[in-house]
């Protein structure tokens, strides 16, 4: 009996874990910021009216903005003294943005058809603008942490390649002159070498 309640209680608390987890992702999911609580109520997840639509668009800008903060996050003990990169900076404003949008989504929501129409069409136009910015932040991320490509052009690679090249020459005008002066065999291109012998000799 003691065995019984004890794996029941093991899988409750398996169960109440997973659904804290699936429950706090799904928020995550929700939020404009992770870290900021939305007045847009779940069902906007799923819901196909207009204000649920822009709630939805500002939450991919926000998941996109943390995705650009989180790229350049400092690490290890440069955390609590480093300087925030740009490019943190202007995601954790563009995230703030797209909060402040969500919440007025969410107030105007609630007036009347007639009322939230024009204000609705507003904010359609502002979330437009967010999103542009936002997907160039994250193109602009996309190149900076990509590696930095070969450039066959590069004025550097040239300079290396002609002292390489310079090199090479003198070094066979050396052998060249080594070879004059008899300090080392020239073996003709067609000249075989000659078969080891072996000891004792065949008769």
């Amino acid at each position: 009996m003691v065995a019984i309640l004890a794996g029941l209680c093991f899988f409750t608390s398996v169960a109440c874990l997973a659904a804290l987890i699936a429950r706090n992702r799904l928020h995550r999911h929700h939020r404009v910021d992770p870290a900021v609580r939305t007045e847009a109520p779940m069902t906007w997840l799923v819901d196909p009216r207009a204000a649920a639509r822009l709630h939805r668009r500002l939450a991919k800008v926000g998941t996109a903005a943390t995705a650009v903060a989180e790229d350049h996050r400092p690490t290890g003990r440069r955390r609590r003294t480093a300087v925030p990169s740009p490019l943190a900076i202007t995601a954790g404003e563009l995230r703030a943005q797209a909060v402040l949008l969500d919440l007025q989504v969410a107030r105007v929501s609630v007036l009347a058809p007639g009322a939230r129409r024009q204000p609705l069409a507003d904010l359609d136009r502002a979330i437009n603008e967010i999103e542009t910015a936002g997907a160039r932040l994250v193109a602009l991320n996309a190149q900076v942490r990509a590696p930095r490509r070969l450039d066959l052009d590069d004025p550097g690679l040239a300079a290396v390649t002609q002292h390489i090249d310079r090199l090479a020459e003198a070094y066979q005008e050396l052998l060249g002159l080594d070879a004059q002066a008899q300090l080392v065999p020239v073996t003709p291109p067609s000249s075989r070498p000659a078969p080891p012998q072996t000891w004792p000799p065949s008769t």
